[in-house]
């Protein structure tokens, strides 16, 4: 209730801009109410944000926003001296709002909507790649990442010269699946991929991987790519306009890994075969499917698989996919370390328009490690705006002071050494050894150990973008109009649910004695109009409700009540009827406005599905409605009572001055 409240509130308020030293010729001030003042400027900010059309922009019209306007600002003052505004819950509530407001403005849009129109163009094309992984931890020592960069090149260079990429694959990549598995007693015997990857898309793998295959041209090979898992050579072998979801159909004949000459040459004797089937005999491919797959689960439904998109299925199976382009197309046989292939195409889906893959493009890469370039074009911004100025040698002490035991969350500043030198400094403030020091404490955790120099580089770089971050999130307010509007409209906002929920709504839900004295005292307008009594007995089609006439017409001359009557007329053939009594006034039901107000049956009368048959009991004269009758309404009312009571209170309560010189000059 509270979110639609502040929602509905955001409509009425507008940029509220509440502020007290405002007083310059050009913008003089329209209203006080109490201690607050309001510009002219501000209050027709708020007109304008609130009349969105701007149809009817007269003086009645702006002096009866005024008093609304008036209304809203004694509210807020009222929980701001009933000091509301310091209540622990109301400030954890204002810091969750200001923490979900201010994100944006960590966000470069500019970078943000770059990375979404990447992803999107990538996502029309499938890479075929295969890579070389030397494998290192994401937080390696400056000498253990040489190492590895240098044994990557030794590697780049041994193929540039003419060495296979897919054996040094095997030999030296430290991704086990590159090579050959032997049979065991764990399972039979698997051969290795040499590297490939098979066809992938955007998103699919990390994105520095992810771009380095993008960039480089079919046939080539990359430079040393580092992500997380260490140092990759990449060589793009294939690259397919975007195949999206596809559904197909095979015929599959499994070729075990230790076939031996004579068996291959059997194996592809039976594809053969089927293939002749279907293109020569003209035999139905389910039904070849069915008989002679040795995929059993797809078999059963006619060679059909589950949709797929590139990265879940095996290279050869979409490079055959990618010259199918018509559903029912069949091609094939093709070769894969399953076995062999016929593949009847059922259809494919490819991506969709920008417009329509927006959203959800972008709610993925937020959870993509890609969304963080966002934010580090923020801090690179702040870092130049602030003029940053670093002194990392001053880190030295660090690197042997700063023991293993940070890594089990036991590290504590030595008292002995003198941290006073500055590290860091941006826009007149700056940090010094004692600073880094504690934030180093304070961020401690239990992880993996890493090498300290590593570990202290990279920390002191995050100190340098927490204060950053930390100072701009101080500064908004300040610096963004628009942001320091929307913090006053949540505050107001909050307060305003918090002193009126107390006064007004959940007072007239609880409030029983009051709700009882004002509907007594307003008794009179609450009035029932004239209205009929009827049972109405409900039929799907006509026949079985004119049929069923002389039924009712019996049972209401011998005082049968409608239940008996209903019981009555399902007891014919087909019949299934329902009944029920209702009291309807004009506008009730569509029925009151196609029958005689007067007692007695009347003929059938379709409304929309229904064919139904209305017995009118009775002719209700207007009579007053009871409380418990009218409930949901009297309460509503009572809300309304209540809240301009609470109105006139205040205004007697609170000093109200309108410059109505200042009002006149108002135009829009």
């Amino acid at each position: 209730m509270k979110k639609v409240f502040l929602s509905v509130l955001l409509i009425f308020a507008g940029l509220v801009l509440i502020a007290n030293n405002r007083h310059a010729k050009n913008d003089p001030v329209l209203l006080r109410v109490h201690d607050r003042s309001i510009t002219r400027s501000e209050f027709k900010s708020v007109y304008k944000k609130n009349n969105l059309d701007m149809k009817v922009v007269d003086a009645k019209s702006v002096e009866e926003y005024l008093e609304l306007y008036i209304n809203f600002n004694l509210k807020v003052v009222e929980a701001m001296s009933l000091g509301l505004d310091t209540n622990p819950d109301f400030l954890s509530e204002l810091k969750t709002y200001r923490e979900q407001l201010s994100k944006p403005y960590f966000d470069d849009p500019d970078v943000a909507e770059h990375i979404i129109e990447e992803a999107y163009e990538r996502l029309q094309y499938d890479i075929r790649a295969s890579h070389i992984l030397i494998a290192m931890d994401r937080n390696a020592s400056p000498a253990d990442t040489m190492d590895a960069y240098r044994k990557v090149m030794d590697i780049r260079s041994r193929i540039l010269a003419g060495e296979s990429f897919e054996e040094m694959a095997r030999q030296y990549s430290d991704e086990s699946s590159a090579r050959d598995t032997p049979a065991s007693a764990e399972g039979p015997f698997r051969r290795g991929s040499a590297g490939d990857l098979g066809y992938f898309t955007a998103l699919n793998m990390v994105y520095p991987f992810e771009t380095a295959a993008y960039n480089t041209p079919v046939g080539e090979l990359t430079m040393p790519v580092r992500t997380d898992f260490g140092y990759h050579l990449i060589k793009v072998t294939d690259r397919l306009p975007a195949m999206g979801l596809a559904r197909v159909a095979h015929i599959m004949v499994v070729v075990p890994p230790e076939a031996t000459a004579d068996e291959l040459e059997e194996y592809e004797e039976r594809i053969l075969s089927v293939h002749q089937k279907i293109f020569e005999e003209g035999r139905d491919f389910e039904t070849l499917a069915m008989e002679y797959s040795d995929d059993g689960h797809s078999a059963q439904n006619g060679g059909e698989m589950p949709a797929f998109t590139s990265s879940r299925m095996v290279p050869e199976f979409i490079k055959a996919i990618s010259s199918l382009n018509n559903p029912g197309q069949i091609g094939g046989p093709i070769r894969t370390n399953f076995g062999w292939h016929i593949i009847k195409l059922i259809e494919k889906n490819p991506p969709v328009s920008y417009e329509e893959i927006y959203s959800e493009l972008k709610t993925r890469i937020s959870r993509d490690s890609r969304a963080q370039l966002s934010k580090k074009a923020v801090v690179e911004r702040l870092k130049n705006d602030y003029r940053l100025r670093k002194h990392p040698k001053r880190l030295t002490p660090f690197y042997s002071m700063v023991t293993d035991s940070i890594f089990k969350a036991k590290w504590d500043i030595d008292p002995g050494v003198r941290l006073n030198r500055k590290l860091f400094s941006f826009n007149r403030l700056s940090y010094t050894q004692a600073d880094f020091a504690d934030y180093l404490k304070r961020t401690q955790a239990n992880r993996a150990p890493q090498d300290i120099t590593t570990y202290v580089n990279k920390m002191f770089e995050s100190f340098i973008e927490d204060r950053l971050i930390a100072y701009e999130d101080s500064q908004l307010e300040t610096k963004y109009p628009e942001f320091r509007s929307l913090m006053r409209e949540y505050h107001d906002g909050i307060l305003l649910f918090e002193l009126t929920d107390q006064k007004v709504w959940s007072k007239a839900m609880q409030d029983t004695v009051g709700l009882k004295e004002f509907f007594d005292a307003n008794r009179n307008n609450y009035m029932w109009d004239e209205r009929l009594a009827v049972t109405m007995y409900s039929f799907r089609d006509r026949m079985h409700a004119s049929q069923s006439m002389e039924i009712i017409t019996m049972g209401i001359a011998q005082g049968d009540d409608h239940e008996s009557i209903l019981e009555k007329v399902n007891d014919q053939e087909g019949v299934s009827a329902t009944a029920v009594k209702r009291k309807l006034a004009k506008g009730d039901h569509t029925v009151a406005e196609r029958i005689p107000w007067r007692k007695g049956l009347n003929e059938p009368v379709r409304i929309g599905d229904e064919h139904l048959v209305v017995h009118v009991l009775d002719v209700l004269p207007p009579q007053k409605q009871e409380l418990n009758e009218v409930r949901g309404l009297l309460i509503s009312d009572y809300q309304n009572y209540l809240e301009d009571k609470w109105v006139k209170e205040l205004r007697d309560k609170y000093d109200v001055f309108v410059d109505n010189e200042v009002l006149s000059s108002i135009t829009f």
